[in-house]
């Protein structure tokens, strides 16, 4: 059975997460844990919680977009230090 690879990501500069096996998690403290706030997925979607909910720019925001990159393994090791 094949399995999805892993995608990691940096946030804002400073946070890795990873997209793996269909969750999402972000590296906190330490270890990996799951993100339950969405974080990952609301910048891969551009949801700004700035702009009122009737709001046409409430999604795709290219600012909000702008804030996660992808980035390989070897980065993120590097970045947390593994």
């Amino acid at each position: 059975m094949k399995t999805k690879k892993t995608t990691y990501y940096l946030i804002r500069d400073r946070l890795v997460g990873k997209r793996e096996k269909g969750s999402d998690y972000l590296f906190r403290d330490g270890e990996w844990v799951p993100d339950e706030r969405g974080v990952i997925m609301k910048r891969l979607i551009g949801f700004d919680p700035w702009e009122p909910e009737d709001s046409p720019y409430r999604f795709g925001s290219l600012g909000i977009m702008d804030e996660i990159e992808k980035i390989s393994f070897e980065e993120a090791m590097k970045i947390i230090g593994g």
